[in-house]
C-alpha cells in the first residue's frame, strides 16, 4: 500500500477571539524609587479580534488512476472559512491519498479517526488517523492492521475554559439511540432519533453558542468513520459509516462531546 502523509503535526486552531496586549517599561534613572505618579486614565477598550477558524478532515474514495493506481482513499484538510461545519471543495488546502496494494491480492485500505487524549503525541489533544489493509476481510481495521497513524494537534486551550457535555451513546436495529451522560455543565438534554440507516439527529433543549461549540467523537470498533455536526443551536447530527458511503446502524459506546469555549 502507497500512503502519501506528511510526517508533522497539524494544529487545529480553536475558534476563539484573539486578545491584544500591551507591555509598557519605565527605567528609572535614579537609584532612588521616587514617589509613585497618579495613575493615569483607562485607556479605550480594544476591539474584539476576529473568531479562529476551525480546520477540518474530510475522507474521500480515490478511483483508480495516477493518484492511486489501484484506487483508495484521499484526505482532504482546509478550514471551515463559511462556518458550515462542512469542509466544501473551495476550502480544501491540501490532500494526500492512502492507496490500495495491487488489488490480486483482494486487501482494501481502510481509514479510522479516534480522538487523542492530551499526551506525547498532541500536547493539547486532537485525532488520531490509523491506516492499514483490512486483512481479514471484515470491513473493520483492527489494531493489529494498523500499519500507520497521523496526528491532528488541537492548539494551546490553556488560556481558555469551556463548558462540556459528554457521553456514550448506543443503538442497536432500527431503535433511536441511547446515551449514557458522563458530564454536563452546558446543563442541556439531547434527545436522540434514527432518521435512516447509520443517520440520527440529536436535538437540545436549549440553545447552544455553536460559533464556539466543537464536537469531539471516537470511532466505534465496529464502524470505519463517524461525522458529528451542528446543523443548527438546536441540532447535532450523526453520521456512522461501515465502508466507503456506507451508512451503518449498531454500535456500542461511541464517545460524543460538546465543548463550548467561553
Amino acid at each position: 500500500m502507497k500512503h502519501i502523509f506528511d510526517p508533522m503535526k497539524k494544529n487545529l486552531p480553536l475558534r476563539l477571539p484573539s486578545f491584544l496586549f500591551l507591555f509598557l517599561s519605565i527605567m528609572a534613572c535614579s537609584t532612588e524609587d521616587g514617589t509613585n505618579g497618579l495613575d493615569g486614565r483607562d485607556g479605550i477598550d480594544g476591539l474584539d479580534g476576529t473568531d479562529g477558524l476551525n480546520s477540518l478532515v474530510s475522507t474521500n474514495s480515490e478511483e483508480p488512476g495516477s493518484n492511486c493506481v489501484n484506487g483508495g482513499f484521499r484526505l482532504d484538510f482546509g478550514l471551515d472559512a463559511n462556518r458550515n461545519g462542512i469542509l466544501d471543495e473551495n476550502e480544501v488546502t491540501a490532500s494526500q491519498y492512502v492507496c490500495n496494494t495491487d488489488s490480486s491480492n483482494g486487501l482494501t485500505s481502510l481509514i479510522s479517526t479516534v480522538i487523542e487524549q492530551p499526551g506525547d503525541n498532541c500536547e493539547n489533544g486532537g485525532y488520531r488517523l490509523d491506516v492499514g489493509l483490512d486483512t481479514n476481510y471484515n470491513g473493520v481495521l483492527d489494531v493489529d492492521e494498523v500499519s500507520t497513524s497521523e496526528y491532528l494537534c488541537n492548539g494551546s486551550s490553556s488560556d481558555f475554559s469551556y463548558q462540556s457535555y459528554a457521553s456514550l451513546i448506543s443503538q442497536s436495529g432500527t431503535d433511536d439511540p441511547t446515551e449514557q451522560v458522563l458530564e454536563n455543565s452546558l446543563n442541556i438534554n439531547i434527545s436522540w432519533t434514527r432518521q435512516d440507516q447509520g443517520i440520527y439527529l440529536g436535538t437540545l433543549d436549549t440553545p447552544i453558542d455553536i460559533s464556539k461549540t466543537v464536537i469531539f467523537l471516537t470511532t466505534p470498533i465496529s464502524h470505519t468513520g463517524v461525522r458529528g455536526t451542528l446543523e443548527s443551536n438546536t441540532e447535532i447530527r450523526l453520521e456512522l459509516q461501515n465502508g466507503v458511503n456506507v451508512f451503518a446502524d449498531n454500535f456500542d459506546n461511541l464517545s460524543f462531546e460538546l465543548r463550548q469555549y467561553e
